[in-house]
């Protein structure tokens, strides 16, 4: 009688980090490079099924074609932006900027600025925004 072997479930690979983004923030300054990377890992953590492309010099992240986040580095700082409305966002500290319809910036100037709370809870509203 002969066996038969039942293939095992390969399980799913975890999201690696993208040539993309990780070329970008290795090109930053060290200090700055330092930020994004911390700044990465949150976004990887809270949309870990994003997608990454550079648009406009910049990592975007994206979930079924929509934008939900940016990171870029400044001279004096590295930021991470949020598309969606204003009102998705829950905001006591007033630690966002910016006026416009469709997004807001964190600007990050040292580790201290890094909210990861907020951070997370700020990219469910932008994913539960763009649904």
């Amino acid at each position: 009688m002969a066996t038969t072997k039942t293939a095992a479930k390969k399980p799913a690979p975890k999201k690696a980090a993208t040539a993309a983004d990780v070329r970008y923030i290795a090109e930053q300054p060290a200090d700055k490079a330092a930020l994004l990377e911390k700044l990465r890992a949150i976004v990887n953590k809270g949309v870990p099924d994003a997608d990454v492309l550079i648009k406009w010099g910049v990592p975007f992240y994206q979930m079924n074609g929509k934008n939900i986040c940016a990171l870029a580095s400044f001279k004096d700082h590295v930021a991470i932006n949020f598309f969606a409305p204003p009102n998705a966002f829950v905001d006591p500290g007033k630690k966002l900027e910016g006026s416009g319809k469709g997004n807001r910036t964190l600007k990050v100037r040292s580790a201290g600025d890094i909210d990861s709370p907020s951070i997370l809870r700020w990219l469910k509203a932008v994913v539960a925004a763009n649904a």
